[in-house]
């Protein structure tokens, strides 16, 4: 895992293809100390598994700081998206709109309502 600190923002970039117990322990750590100081963006790049322990920190999180995911492997994201999990974090296309803090992907659930009789 590499970390790099610029400006006002922290990007994470995980190694593997999947999050490690020790990976967690350390986004914790990294969390703790930078929350509300700096936007904290993880990126997703090489991870295919993320893990129950992974989306349990996303959602405990929340709480304090949204943090932000980008370059998010299409079944990473389809997970997301599906257990609706993109309410906890936020999800950008790439590393730049992350920094820019702009096109962060939105999700509209629209429902088809039944038309009154």
């Amino acid at each position: 895992m590499k970390i790099k600190d610029v400006d006002k923002v922290c990007i994470v970039d995980i190694a593997g293809n999947a999050i490690s117990k020790s990976d967690l322990i350390e986004l914790k750590k990294i969390f703790e100390k930078k929350v509300l100081k700096k936007r904290i963006g993880i990126n997703l790049k090489n991870v295919l598994d993320t893990g129950h322990e992974f989306l349990d920190f996303l959602e405990q999180c929340c709480e304090k700081q949204k943090l932000s995911v980008f370059n998010v492997n299409n079944e990473v994201y389809l997970m997301l998206f599906i257990l609706k999990y993109d309410k906890y974090v936020n999800i950008y296309l790439n590393e730049e709109d992350f920094y820019s803090d702009k096109k962060c992907i939105v999700y509209r659930r629209l429902k088809l309502l039944k038309k009154a009789a």
